[in-house]
């Protein structure tokens, strides 16, 4: 995915959100997306939450960091980078 398609797809359905780094540091305003959880094989949805986060707003994301979206906060179970330009983070939230 080029940084363009990824630009335009957080332009259109992004929310505004702020990263803060797990034990202090600065507080980053960032966008998200929120996927679907993974389909488990009895067909169900996992209950965890799934974001993305462009690594362009967000350089180091940690885990136990913790994402605040419309007055909820998120703490950051796993984060990867799983796109080969890593231009992407994809975040399991808890």
């Amino acid at each position: 995915m080029s940084q363009r398609m990824l630009d335009s797809a957080f332009r259109r359905y992004g929310v505004d959100a702020v990263y803060a780094p797990p034990r202090g540091g600065a507080p980053v305003p960032c966008h998200v997306i929120f996927a679907q959880g993974d389909v488990l094989a009895d067909g169900f949805n996992s209950s965890a939450r799934i974001s993305e986060v462009r690594a362009s707003e967000v350089p180091t994301m940690k885990e136990e960091g913790t994402l605040t979206i419309g007055g909820k906060t998120y703490t950051i179970q796993a984060a990867r980078q799983p796109d080969p330009d890593r231009l992407l983070w994809r975040l399991e939230l808890r």
